[in-house]
């Protein structure tokens, strides 16, 4: 499938995690030394909102229950073993704009 606009690259500053949807696809985008990450946005614990979670290091942390999945891979932290690996997407930044391949 083709690249697809997902959000402005400004409303995502370095450190941080936002929202964005896609079509129906919730997708948490992370920002994270100044490249951009895409991964599915629902928590597979309790379906939890990725998009609204925080960074620690190389790990999106859910603000629910605190499950950590790597920015790059989706894969979930083995500590936080009530949650499984989430899907992560390519990414790339152009015009603006964050672009994900779904």
């Amino acid at each position: 499938m083709p690249f697809q606009k997902a959000i402005k690259a400004a409303e995502v500053p370095e450190g941080s995690v936002a929202k964005a949807v896609v079509g129906t696809r919730e997708l948490a985008i992370t920002n994270q030394g100044g490249t951009f990450y895409a991964l599915d946005g629902i928590c597979t614990h309790e379906a939890g909102p990725l998009g609204e979670g925080t960074l620690d290091g190389e790990e999106l942390v859910c603000p629910w229950h605190e499950g950590r999945y790597r920015i790059d891979t989706g894969e979930a932290n083995p500590e936080t073993d009530w949650i499984t690996d989430v899907k992560a997407f390519p990414v790339k930044v152009e015009d603006g704009y964050v672009w994900v391949d779904l």
